[in-house]
């Protein structure tokens, strides 16, 4: 049984085919079923979703995991993140009274999640603002686009349509043009081993300058994504001017893992070299993914973000839906104190970075928060284990919450204080779940999710890392998809299979478990 203490806020959205439909219905869809689906739902679920939302800097997809599944292969599990998974999803926070620009959420639950030895408690703390999707607009950006022109850029990122790396960033860049305007400014460096200037300067709505530019580049040489950043970011304080967002958007397939760490460190130090100047950086990974180490590298650089461009649907959806949001930051140097009371102790933190062995007390930073299309990918989630001491007849006090975030224009504003709690009366051994909200039900839902995916990957590369066919890994990790998948039904039973236009439907990872189990077993 799930019991639900969601307190009722409408938000405004816009509809689509999807949203509204509840997951069982789009699976029996998905099924071959026939099964109208009519206007947008009101479910409390769909009512406090919607809307624009906010998301952590770094990695913010698993779309290098998702092609290798779809295409029939098992995908590394470092390409497999939590952060990334949520924040391809909306998960709806409830607004609060007085919420300011960016307000914080809490939202709890008490179950069985899927691998756990024993109950726990999640409490989800939830980003949200108040800023308005439909009449929002960033301020004008000056961008250098800093393109990788190396050799391997010519290599195919489509076999069928024969379309290179380098095409697919021009297909990219194109993209791109059709939300730029006339009070942007656009300049182009490309590297090799070394860089070039092709364009400085231009309007943004000048097609013509910007697609001569690119036209001529090819793919030949090396490749030093350092110094090809370093000609990028002078660039762009060149053009800099008081009225424009300054930002880099680096194009690159560099595979800074197989290199070495000093290749790594090296463009990590000239991102925060000029993020001290207020320049971000945007990094797409193209037809290679970088990692979930690098791309949390990116995250702990201030205005760092990063996206996987793995095919055209993709480009499509971050240049259409998610740009606008993807150079807009609201906050910086986001500081987290989450205080765990004796009673409890601490199994896991997700959707950003601690220091292990976790403490009682949780220091957390988030370098940059974004504006995202999707509410609540930017999901802190935090995973505690009920001791002896917690009394289940009594209202229990899991965690007292602090935070504190820089504007973008350096004011400094202090959170009020919040608490997350369980009612009264609940099971000791969970065998009735509580979650708080619908919200709280979808985020342990994907939370379990992204956390079964990774381990069934980590299952068939084994504990070296590396990808071996072994019998035994091979079985164990059937076996975890294989009693997973009704878990997943039971957890999604009544939510909305799509709460918001951009979100990805519960449905689809559904589908994306059994393409996995079927890829497994061969």
């Amino acid at each position: 049984m799930i019991t639900s203490g969601l307190r009722l806020r409408r938000a405004g959205y816009r509809t689509s085919p999807f949203v509204g439909v509840t997951f069982a219905a789009a699976t029996a869809l998905a099924l071959g079923f026939v099964v109208f689906a009519g206007c947008a739902g009101t479910s409390p679920d769909a009512a406090a979703g919607g809307g624009t939302g906010v998301t952590t800097g770094g990695q913010q997809d698993i779309a290098a995991a998702r092609s290798t599944i779809e295409s029939g292969g098992v995908p590394d599990p470092d390409s497999i993140s939590v952060e990334g998974f949520l924040s391809e999803h909306s998960i709806p926070v409830d607004m609060p009274e007085n919420p300011g620009v960016l307000f914080a959420t809490t939202s709890v639950a008490w179950n069985k999640d899927f691998d756990a030895f024993t109950p726990l408690a999640t409490v989800q703390i939830g980003f949200g603002t108040t800023i308005d999707e439909a009449s929002f607009q960033r301020p004008p950006l000056n961008l250098c686009l800093v393109v990788d022109s190396s050799g391997s850029m010519g290599d195919l990122v489509d076999e069928r349509s024969r379309t290179s790396k380098l095409d697919a960033v021009k297909i990219a860049i194109d993209r791109l043009l059709g939300k730029l305007d006339g009070l942007d400014r656009v300049s182009i460096v490309t590297f090799t081993t070394r860089s070039s200037v092709i364009l400085e300067g231009a309007a943004g709505n000048d097609a013509t300058a910007i697609k001569t530019a690119l036209d001529p580049v090819e793919a030949l040489g090396g490749t030093d994504l350092a110094a090809g950043m370093r000609r990028g970011y002078r660039v762009a304080v060149e053009q800099s001017a008081a009225i424009r967002s300054d930002r880099l958007l680096v194009f690159t397939d560099a595979l800074l893992t197989a290199v070495g760490q000093g290749r790594v460190a090296a463009f990590i130090e000239v991102m925060q070299e000029y993020a001290d100047e207020n320049i971000g950086a945007t990094i797409f990974g193209v037809g290679t993914d970088f990692g979930h180490e690098v791309a949390y590298d990116v995250s702990q650089v201030r205005g760092g973000n990063y996206f996987f461009l793995s095919d055209y649907d993709r480009i499509v959806s971050v240049f259409n839906e998610d740009f606008d949001f993807l150079v807009t930051p609201v906050a910086y140097d986001v500081e987290l104190t989450a205080s765990i009371p004796i009673a409890f102790d601490v199994e896991g933190v997700y959707g950003i970075a601690a220091d292990e062995p976790l403490p009682r007390v949780l220091e957390l930073t988030i370098p940059t928060l974004f504006l995202s299309s999707r509410q609540g990918g930017g999901a802190v989630l935090v995973r505690v284990r009920a001791g002896g001491l917690v009394d289940f007849e009594q209202e229990s006090l899991v965690a007292q919450l602090a935070l504190s975030y820089t504007t973008p224009e350096g004011e400094t504003i202090v959170y009020p204080p919040l608490e997350a709690t369980l009612p009264a009366g609940l099971d000791p051994t969970a065998a009735e779940s509580h979650f708080e909200s619908d919200a709280s039900r979808r985020a342990v839902l994907l939370l379990n999710t992204a956390l079964v995916l990774k381990s069934a990957c980590q299952d068939v590369f084994g504990s070296d890392g590396y990808f071996d066919w072994d019998y035994a890994g091979r079985e164990r990790a059937a076996e975890r998809l294989t009693e997973f998948l009704p878990y997943f039904d039971a957890l999604g039973e009544g939510l909305e299979d799509r709460v918001s236009p951009t979100s990805r439907t519960l449905s689809a990872e559904r589908a994306l478990l059994e393409r996995l189990l079927a890829n497994i077993r061969g």
